[in-house]
């Protein structure tokens, strides 16, 4: 499975995750170990589900809305 995103764009999605996360807690010392590894599954939740997710449809119309 190849990642459509760089190395690089990848550790920057995990870093802002990850401080996302510090954020979201107060700001906790001594937890960026921690925050960065939870940061890592969550990218590969997502990279795992965009591999798996059938490709958008640019042109689909709208169905008929059911009365």
């Amino acid at each position: 499975m190849k990642s459509k995103h760089t190395s690089a764009e990848r550790q920057a999605r995990i870093r802002d995750i990850a401080h996302s996360i510090w954020e979201s807690e107060g700001r906790p010392v001594g937890q960026s170990l921690r925050h960065w590894y939870m940061a890592e599954r969550l990218v590969l939740a997502e990279e795992q589900h965009a591999a798996h997710a059938p490709p958008e449809k640019k042109d689909a119309k709208p169905g008929k809305k059911k009365r």
